[in-house]
């Protein structure tokens, strides 16, 4: 089995030396397609990050009626903790409510100040699990009796899920498509490869190979230029991310991108497996259209 394995590699290693333009070119088709999928995924991701991180912010705040006891108010708060998609309940008295407000219109400090008494309810700040429960939510705590007005977002709310998820979708549509795209590329390329040694693969037969035999050399080339064309990939994407994350930084300082050890792992582990499995893949389906019985 070890013999054998080793004679794949060997003959992977020979054939894509006795065929080094073909070899050349497929690193470089794959490596340009690698380079496009890794750019949607980037912009994916960042696009995510920043979705998540608008999405953290989307509450729904349930305004308490003035009437209500501080026994009734805890209740209230228990209740509210263990709604479906709740994660956090944040209570806020009038006197903190109030004391917001000052903070945030400072410049109106005199005005304010003139005010006969605290205007402002205390309220709920409710945060959710997923944006999908707010409305939920919202539609469940209206219902309580102790709630004078809850306020989500409404329309506005629904129709940033709607784009969100819109995005989401899209965004994974097109990585499939190129995916796809990958394949037909690393088949094509292959093909080309497999016509080429058309008398090696026929003399193998006649000497009484059999089919998974001549396969095996066929899709281990086909892994290792998967491989090499990731790393390729990565490593030009990489850098060209640094930069980009540079000038970002510089210019638009307070929007959030997706950076750091984790994020480059797995944009990495990505690129490998997709290169790997468009050559593989792509081998295999090549390798499939010839009859070995007929050369």
């Amino acid at each position: 089995m070890n013999r054998n394995i080793l004679f794949y590699i060997k003959e992977a290693f020979l054939s894509a030396k006795k065929n080094s333009i073909i070899s050349l070119a497929t690193v470089i088709c794959l490596t340009a397609t690698l380079i496009i999928v890794g750019i949607f995924l980037i912009i994916s991701f960042n696009i995510d990050n920043f979705i998540s991180n608008i999405e953290s912010q989307l509450i729904a705040v349930a305004y308490i009626k003035d009437n209500l006891s501080p026994e009734e108010v805890v209740k209230l708060v228990e209740t509210t903790s263990q709604l479906e998609g709740v994660q956090e309940v944040h209570y806020i008295s009038k006197e903190e409510a109030l004391q917001k407000l000052k903070e945030d219109l400072a410049q109106y400090e005199d005005i304010l100040a003139a005010l006969p008494e605290n205007p402002l309810p205390s309220s709920l700040e409710i945060t959710v699990y997923e944006t999908k429960y707010l409305e939920e939510v919202a539609v469940q705590l209206s219902q309580y009796s102790g709630i004078e007005e809850v306020n989500y977002g409404g329309e506005l709310t629904k129709n940033l899920l709607l784009i969100f998820d819109f995005i989401r979708k899209t965004g994974l549509l097109i990585i499939l498509v190129l995916f796809f795209i990958s394949i037909l590329i690393m088949f094509s390329v292959i093909k080309i490869s497999v016509h080429s040694r058309e008398q090696e693969i026929e003399i193998m037969t006649l000497v009484g190979a059999t089919s998974w035999f001549i396969r095996w050399p066929f899709i281990i080339e086909g892994f290792l230029k998967g491989l090499i064309s990731s790393f390729i990939a990565f490593f030009l994407l990489s850098k060209a991310y640094q930069y980009f994350l540079i000038q970002i930084n510089k210019f638009i300082p307070f929007i959030p991108t997706s950076s750091g050890l984790e994020f480059t792992t797995k944009i990495a582990i990505i690129l490998i497996v997709f290169g790997t499995s468009t050559g593989i893949f792509g081998s295999m389906l090549s390798l499939r259209k010839i009859s070995y019985e007929e050369v």
